[in-house]
Order: structure tokens, then C-alpha cells, then sequence
């Protein structure tokens, strides 16, 4: 492929080859007719190559990856990039303010908005303004997220398997998940009946890219609500590790801290029947065989319910915060993995 490695210009933001800016881009308005504005940050290397857009607080309670981008986009020297960084830590920025995972104004997801809508909803309208930018500038996209606050959880990556794009986007897709690095992969493939969560997978931001012919994957890092120092470094050398391998960046990161990450092919949540507190969870990163205990409902009085895993389970999330209504999950597990073998358990 061949790079343009052009002047990049967003609103009054312009980046000429080997420089770093920075700025707000007003992205809507307020009742009061007070601006919007979202944060981008561009490193416009000296030499052609990729451009990686990197994005960040699609859900406002999303700290990890918006704090690693802060950290290490101002640290790289524009004249050893080849290619270009765009990067939009904060790309929810109403949810963002309000601390919470949905935009306050029309209550909507952002991540299931893509590729958005012109003259739709606030949200439908700020995903397609994103959408419009990324598929302008970016070659390859890092979608950086955590799990909900209620859940802990170790980094994993996600990267799908999408029927209305090419086996070969879907491919470097992987790549640039598992040179991230994680203690666990995600394997998704969308053309089959997945069933994980309501409503629209197809609007996901890396779904969209992928149909539109970018590589993409999600980098799940930590849970939300918090800043984890060691999941905001290991983020950064996750980027780097990218960078080095699209050859954007000469320098190699250490190797990642995770070793023999399992490939998780088959996952779901659990659930409780049961309103009452969630104690005695397996950590994240086990394996809870047929049979064993996942954790326990409890109420003032006694246990109430005991979830036993029906086969066995790979932990990919566990809930942190006890009180549970019937219905709420309790666990995201994997199901069917690669690779078991190497890995101490």
C-alpha cells in the first residue's frame, strides 16, 4: 500500500509531517449554545507509512486507555514515526463529563451508533461525525475500552470475524491485537448466532471499520471508573507494540507481560436468578472446572444461590461490586479456548 503522508487537518487542528499538536474540535452544542468539544491529539511523522487511530471513552467511565494515550503520544519523536497517530482519548466527551457509560441526552450507547447518522440523535449524529474523520484519515484502529465498574477484570483484546468484510482485514485485525498483547484473545465471529449482549453489535466502531476496510480491534483494559497505574503502562506498551509492528515505530517495546495468552473462541455471561450479594468469585485469568463453584448469592439470612460452572470456564471478568438484582450478571467467561496447554494455571 502506498501512504499519502499528507498535511492532516481536523477543524483548526493541522499537522504538518514531523509535528505534534494538539487541540479541541467542537463535535455539537448545548441548550444554552455552549460547545461541545473533544479532545484529539495528532503525532504526523516525517515519513510516510500507516495512520493508527487510536480512540478512547467511547463509554465515559473508560479511564485506562485515554490516560495512556494522554501519557504517550507527547513522548514519541515525530521525526523517528513513519506514518502518523491520530487519537481521540475522550471521544464521548457528554458521557465522559456525566462519569457515566451512555451520552446523558438521548441515553444511547455510543459504540452501537457506527457509522452513525447525520440527523439523528446526539449520539448518532457525534458517531457519525467520528466515523466521517476516521475513515478520512485512519488505516488501522485501536478501540480502547475497559469493563463495566461492576466487574474486574485482567487486559484482553477483542478481534471478530465479520462476514461483510475480507478474511484478509479481519487477519490484520489479529495481528495488531495479539502484538498488543493480553492475557487473553477474543475470537468473535459475527456470522454466527453470538448472542453476548443486547443490541446493535453491528454498530460497534470496530465492526464499522472493519466494513469499511480498516483494521480494527478493542483493547480491554482494567474495569471503569478508576486509573490502574500498571494496566495504564501496560496500554502503553501495547500501542508501541503496534506502532513497531505496522513499522511505523523503530523501536521494539519489552516483551509483553502476559505470556501464552489463551485464544478464547466461545463466551458468555452469567447470570444470577436471584436478587442478594455476589461474594466468594473467582478471580480473573482462572479456570473454574465443571462442577466448581463461580461464586455465590447471598442474602442477610444465608446463601440463596450457588453458581456452579455447567462446563468449564476460562474467567474473563468477575463481579466486584456485590449487590445483584435476578438477572444481573455475575461473570463473563470464556467457554472453548486455544492453547491451554502452555499456560501455567
Amino acid at each position: 500500500m502506498t501512504y499519502d503522508n499528507r498535511t492532516l487537518v481536523w477543524g483548526e487542528l493541522k499537522a504538518e509531517p514531523g509535528q505534534f499538536v494538539t487541540g479541541m474540535v467542537k463535535v455539537a452544542e448545548l441548550s444554552h449554545r455552549g460547545p461541545v468539544l473533544m479532545p484529539v491529539l495528532i503525532v504526523n511523522g516525517a515519513k510516510p507509512g500507516p495512520r493508527l487511530w487510536l480512540n478512547g471513552a467511547v463509554h465515559g467511565d473508560e479511564l485506562n486507555g485515554p490516560m495512556a494515550i494522554r501519557n504517550l503520544l507527547p513522548a514519541l519523536e515525530p521525526e523517528k514515526l513513519s506514518g502518523a497517530i491520530i487519537a481521540t482519548p475522550i471521544s464521548n466527551p457528554l458521557a465522559f463529563q456525566a462519569r457515566q457509560k451512555n451520552t446523558p441526552q438521548d441515553s444511547l450507547d455510543l459504540d452501537m451508533q457506527f457509522p452513525g447518522d447525520p440527523n439523528g440523535t446526539l449520539s448518532q449524529r457525534l458517531a457519525h461525525l467520528l466515523f466521517e474523520r476516521i475513515k478520512e484519515m485512519a488505516t488501522h484502529l485501536i478501540d480502547c475500552h475497559t469493563l463495566g465498574t461492576h466487574f474486574q477484570a485482567l487486559p484482553y483484546t477483542v478481534f471478530k470475524r465479520i462476514p461483510a468484510a475480507s478474511s484478509e482485514i479481519s487477519d490484520q485485525a489479529e495481528r495488531m491485537a495479539r502484538a498488543f498483547g493480553a492475557t487473553a484473545h477474543c475470537r468473535v465471529d459475527l456470522g454466527g448466532s453470538l448472542n453476548e449482549l443486547p443490541g446493535n453489535v453491528s454498530g460497534f466502531l470496530d465492526v464499522q471499520c472493519q466494513i469499511h476496510g480498516i483494521p480494527a480491534f478493542m483493547a480491554e483494559l482494567g474495569w471503569g471508573g478508576v486509573l490502574q497505574p500498571e494496566i495504564v503502562s501496560f496500554s502503553e506498551r501495547g500501542f508501541l507494540a503496534v506502532l513497531h509492528d505496522l513499522e511505523m515505530w523503530p523501536e521494539a517495546p519489552d516483551p509483553a507481560p502476559y505470556t501464552a495468552p489463551r485464544t478464547i473462541t466461545r463466551r458468555r455471561f452469567l447470570y444470577t436468578d436471584h436478587g442478594g450479594l455476589c461474594i466468594d468469585g473467582a478471580a480473573p485469568g482462572t479456570v473454574v472446572r465443571a462442577g466448581e463453584r463461580v461464586c455465590r448469592i447471598v442474602d442477610m439470612f444465608g446463601t440463596v444461590q450457588e453458581i456452579i460452572a455447567d462446563e468449564d470456564m476460562y474467567i474473563i471478568a468477575s463481579r466486584q461490586n456485590p449487590p445483584v438484582d435476578t438477572g444481573d450478571r455475575v461473570a463473563f467467561v470464556g467457554l472453548a479456548w486455544e492453547q491451554e496447554e502452555d499456560i501455567d494455571e
